[in-house]
């Protein structure tokens, strides 16, 4: 009777320890919505319609730990804003670091990686970047995909009467526009310019410019309207174990080139 009553005990008490892991962790299988723009390599969809990048990989290895299930989605990145400010998602891919953005997206303590947007330009280019952004965008014309953000500065030279800054759908069109001599430069964080010139097989006729236009921490955020909006402690912890995995270092070096924690590729 002794031995059968322990034994009722000790099942009450794992189900007790169960259950407050799954109310830490969320629910089982708690459906996660993330929401996010095609923005290779942190986020993409691959040649079989599937859900890839740096980030995703990430964000799939956390949510394996936390026991969500996730439904990644792509939009523009208007339509993401909306849906984030709407509630419509749970989770963001990726976010910069931005006042805007942190009125209506928690974010965690850490970034997944240093977004350095570049200015591209075709090998023999004469043109120089001195760190002036306002005289660059007054001297040369120049492509961007409509949903590119850089930073608060760049934003009112976008705008401007003067600017010749033309708007395309994407990054592989810019790139085809600065090969044909449609356009003098292109504004583009340097992962997503290498991972774009390689697929065109044109990587050694562009030349990224230095110094950077700026170097932006990018996060995995969540919308403060969805369910998860207080989930950051929680994700932060399981980046901390994930990020002492080989599997992390594997990520780096297949998407970032480098194993080295939060840095970007080299240009080549």
């Amino acid at each position: 009777m002794l031995r059968s009553r322990m034994k009722q005990y000790l099942t009450f008490f794992s189900l007790l320890l169960l259950a407050s892991s799954l109310s830490a962790n969320g629910q089982p299988g708690q459906s996660v919505r993330v929401c996010s723009l095609n923005l290779a390599p942190q986020t993409m969809l691959n040649e079989q319609g599937q859900p890839d990048g740096y980030a995703v990989k990430i964000l799939e290895a956390i949510a394996a730990r936390l026991n969500w299930r996730l439904s990644i989605q792509y939009y523009p990145w208007v339509r993401v804003v909306h849906l984030a400010q709407q509630g419509d998602c749970d989770i963001v891919l990726t976010v910069l670091m931005r006042e805007d953005y942190a009125q209506y997206m928690a974010f965690p303590a850490e970034p997944i990686l240093m977004q350095r947007n570049v200015i591209a330009v075709r090998k023999g280019s004469h043109m120089q970047y001195d760190g002036n952004m306002a005289n660059f965008v007054r001297k040369h014309s120049i492509a961007m995909y409509r949903d590119k953000a850089i930073n608060d500065e760049f934003q009112q030279y976008r705008d401007a009467p003067w600017a010749n800054i033309q708007l395309t759908k994407d990054a592989e069109t810019n790139f085809k526009m600065l090969l044909l001599n449609r356009v003098e430069a292109v504004f583009e964080n340097d992962l997503t310019a290498i991972m774009v010139l390689k697929k065109l097989n044109q990587l050694e006729q562009v030349t990224l410019l230095h110094p950077p236009l700026n170097e932006t921490p990018a996060y995995i955020t969540f919308p403060k309207a969805g369910k998860l909006a207080h989930s950051t402690a929680l994700f932060d912890k399981a980046m901390a174990d994930f990020k002492q995995t080989q599997t992390y270092q594997a990520l780096q070096m297949e998407y970032l080139g480098t194993s080295e924690p939060d840095s970007s590729v080299k240009q080549p």
